[in-house]
C-alpha cells in the first residue's frame, strides 16, 4: 500500500511538471506579471479584451470602453522573449473614436531558472507608441519578482514609466501589483491581485489609483485538441481616488512549439 502511495504521488507530480512546462508563460492574473518567460522556439498567440469606465486600469481603451489586443510571443531563448501587441479601441464612449490605438513591443529576460533564487527575478522593458487619447509614447522599465510555495504563487511588480503626452510633456508614473495564486490542479488556478499607479496631479500633489480584484485562470489538458490553450479571466473594483469603479478582462492563450 505504501509502495502504491508513493508511486500514485510522484505520478501526481510529474503530471503537474509536464503541466507546467507546457503552459510556462499561462498567466494566472490580469495585471499582475508572474515571473516566467515563454521557452525557447514557443511561439504564442493571445488576445487581451479590457473593459474600464474610465479607460485607467492598465491595458484599458483611451476613453471609457472596450479595448481589444492581440499580441505575439516569442521565446528567444528559455531565458528571453519578445512580444509585439497590437491594441484596437472596440467600443467608446467618450470623446475619443473607436478604432486603432496603436502598437507596443516588450521584452522579458529571466535572471534565474524558476526556483533557482530564494526569489525568482525578471526585467521587463516595453516602448508604446500611441495613436489614440492624451499619450503619445510611453517608455516603461519593470522588476518582477516571484516564489513558489507549493501549489502557491506569490508576484511583485514595481514598474517606472515616462509617459509623452500631446502637450507635449513627459509624465513620469510609478506603477506597482501584488498577487497570489494557488493551483487546485494543472488545469485549475485561483488567484487575487491588487495594482496601481502613481503620478503628479497639476496641483503638485500625488494621485494614487488602486485597484483590487481576484482572477480565474483554466489550462487545456496539454494534447489533443486543446494542446496550449488557456483561458484566464479577471476583475474587480477600484478602491478610491480617481481609479475607475470596476474592471474586467479576458485572456485567451494559444501556445504552439
Amino acid at each position: 500500500m505504501k509502495t502504491f502511495l508513493v508511486v500514485r504521488a510522484s505520478i501526481a507530480a510529474a503530471a503537474l511538471v509536464s503541466a507546467s512546462s507546457a503552459f510556462a508563460d499561462r498567466r494566472a492574473f490580469g495585471v499582475t506579471y508572474e515571473a516566467v518567460t515563454a521557452p525557447k522556439g514557443e511561439l504564442d498567440f493571445e488576445s487581451w479584451s479590457t473593459f474600464a469606465p474610465k479607460g485607467e486600469v492598465d491595458g484599458g481603451p483611451s476613453s471609457r470602453g472596450v479595448r481589444q489586443t492581440i499580441e505575439i510571443e516569442y521565446g528567444i531563448t528559455d531565458h528571453w522573449d519578445a512580444a509585439l501587441y497590437n491594441m484596437v479601441d472596440a467600443i467608446t464612449t467618450g470623446d475619443t473614436e473607436s478604432g486603432y490605438a496603436g502598437f507596443k513591443v516588450e521584452t522579458r529576460y529571466r535572471l534565474s531558472d524558476r526556483g533557482e533564487w530564494p526569489v525568482d527575478p525578471v526585467v521587463y522593458l516595453e516602448f508604446q507608441q500611441l495613436f489614440r487619447g492624451d499619450a503619445r509614447q510611453k517608455y516603461e522599465a519593470k522588476l518582477i519578482l516571484a516564489r513558489d510555495i507549493g501549489k502557491v504563487n506569490l508576484a511583485a511588480n514595481v514598474a517606472i514609466e515616462e509617459e509623452r503626452t500631446t502637450a507635449p510633456a513627459w509624465n513620469t508614473e510609478v506603477e506597482y501589483a501584488f498577487g497570489t495564486s494557488y493551483a487546485f490542479s494543472p488545469a485549475w488556478v485561483l488567484g487575487a491581485e491588487v495594482f496601481g499607479k502613481a503620478e503628479k496631479d497639476p496641483m503638485g500633489g500625488i494621485n494614487n489609483r488602486i485597484w483590487a480584484g481576484p482572477a480565474l485562470s483554466w489550462a487545456g489538458p496539454g494534447r489533443g485538441s486543446l494542446r496550449g490553450v488557456w483561458v484566464t479571466l479577471a476583475g474587480g473594483t477600484g478602491l478610491g481616488g480617481e481609479a475607475d469603479p470596476y474592471y474586467a478582462r479576458a485572456i485567451v492563450g494559444l501556445q504552439f512549439r
